[in-house]
């Protein structure tokens, strides 16, 4: 049987055709043409090629007394991978011309072929891979069955041992998809995540707007400095920025999917702040954010700045933001707006005069942070 599929077999007859600037034909383990840089021969059945494989022939030239409507004049060689005859490589022509292409053309063949059937394996392994993790890190009730675990081991993934899980996110994500060079981008960033993980000895598992990252059981500090490095490496060689979000870093901490559920609450909340890593452990109210309905949270928006100008919104997003990223320091908070420490105060004044709460008061700071959080996941993705 052809190990080849027949895409890639005409990406092979092509890329040889085009170098030696001769017709090439690949035939499959029962002579049928499936390549061919003459597009018109493609689904013949080539009856030396047939002969080759039923007769066990080391060669087969075709003269022109031989040729019939399937079958042209040129020479014929069997491709060998693994000591069994996978198919036929033919190059079209006169002997004088085609003859000394022959055994160059074939160990050409042999090789490309060979190098699919491990490209394919490997793809194929992390197809089972792959399965596996998703049964494994996504379904809650699943029992750790002496059969499962087995399954585990020969994939290489010891579901026995702990593991930290990371969720990371390419930011700008939906933008960079739109594009053919940023889905190409995000290929090469993925790439870059999951030989990572490799040398992290680490399941991976690529979700279609995420990465799940598998750590072995590690402290919290020592799991931030492995995801800080992830996330220069990307910066470094892509320009591009990820969040990430870490799962609790308690004791008997559960199962996989707790702290799957954990690290994808984290994340969420470092995509709302677009800030570099949080972990689970970090949150509070934000626990809760997934539980509230969206109606909620545009009633509690509008409750809080009803009387702020639409228009302004978003601007005093920012300032509310930084206002609890700096514990209120005007410094800090003025050099990150870039906006002068008069100007924000006049502004702070302005919020509270338009929704009657200042939020410089320790009492109503909780009411100005629930309104951010609620403004910010409504509008995540915009």
């Amino acid at each position: 049987m052809m190990y080849i599929s027949n895409l890639v077999a005409q990406s092979i007859v092509e890329e040889i055709g085009n170098e030696i600037n001769e017709h090439i034909n690949l035939m499959d383990h029962q002579g049928k043409i499936i390549a061919s840089t003459d597009e018109s021969r493609i689904g013949d059945l080539h009856e030396g090629a047939r002969r080759i494989i039923t007769e066990k022939l080391p060669e087969l030239y075709i003269t022109s007394e031989m040729e019939t409507k399937t079958t042209r004049m040129g020479t014929n060689l069997p491709l060998i991978v693994a000591g069994e005859i996978v198919g036929v490589v033919g190059v079209t022509g006169e002997r004088e011309r085609v003859a000394p292409y022959g055994n160059i053309v074939r160990k050409i063949t042999e090789i490309m072929i060979e190098d699919s059937i491990r490209r394919d394996a490997k793809r194929y392994d992390n197809r089972m891979k792959n399965r596996f993790i998703e049964e494994w890190f996504l379904n809650s009730a699943l029992p750790y069955s002496r059969k499962f675990i087995k399954r585990g081991q020969n994939l290489q993934i010891d579901i026995t041992r702990p593991y930290r899980v990371v969720v990371l996110h390419f930011l700008d994500y939906q933008a960079l998809l739109d594009t053919l060079e940023g889905q190409k981008l995000l290929e090469d960033m993925e790439t870059a995540v999951r030989q990572q993980m490799e040398l992290e000895k680490g399941p991976y598992l690529r979700a279609p707007d995420k990465q799940y990252c598998l750590y072995p059981d590690c402290d919290t500090a020592v799991l931030k400095d492995k995801v800080i490095r992830m996330i220069n490496l990307i910066h470094e060689k892509y320009g591009r920025e990820m969040i990430a979000g870490i799962d609790g870093s308690y004791e008997s901490k559960g199962t996989i999917y707790n702290g799957r559920i954990e690290a994808e609450k984290a994340a969420s909340m470092a995509l709302l702040s677009r800030e570099g890593i949080i972990c689970y452990d970090e949150l509070d109210i934000e626990l809760f954010l997934d539980e509230i309905s969206r109606e909620t949270m545009e009633e509690y928006v509008e409750k809080t700045m009803i009387r702020v100008p639409r228009e302004k919104w978003e601007e005093y997003a920012r300032i509310i933001e930084n206002y609890f990223k700096y514990d209120g320091s005007l410094g800090k908070m003025s050099e990150a707006l870039y906006m002068h420490k008069n100007t924000l105060q006049y502004k702070l004044k302005k919020l509270a005069e338009y929704t009657g709460k200042d939020i410089r008061k320790l009492s109503n700071a909780p009411s100005y942070y629930m309104a951010l959080l609620f403004y910010q996941n409504l509008n995540l993705g915009e």
